[in-house]
């Protein structure tokens, strides 16, 4: 078998076997929004949206989102306790 088909049975297997292989460890995505568009960021296990309901419960739909499309190489966000004055 020649070097790149080679390669790219070796690229497929790891794309199958990514929940064993990948881990991300930071990006920055522009997620376009039903509303408006918004930013999502990950950083070693801690995540980051700029919208409002990301400022209060430390998750939102745009970040869940992201956790389903990466699946396991991510940590998941930790849902923050609602602070009740």
């Amino acid at each position: 078998m020649d070097s790149a088909a080679s390669r790219i049975l070796k690229a497929r297997q790891y794309a199958m076997e990514r929940d064993q292989r990948v881990k991300v460890h930071s990006f920055e995505v522009e997620l376009h929004g039903d509303n408006s568009n918004h930013i999502v960021s990950y950083e070693r296990g801690t995540w980051h949206c700029d919208c409002e309901e990301f400022n209060l419960r430390s998750v939102c739909s745009h970040v869940m989102a992201m956790e389903e499309i990466l699946g396991e190489s991510v940590e998941p966000a930790m849902m923050a306790t609602p602070v009740i004055p």
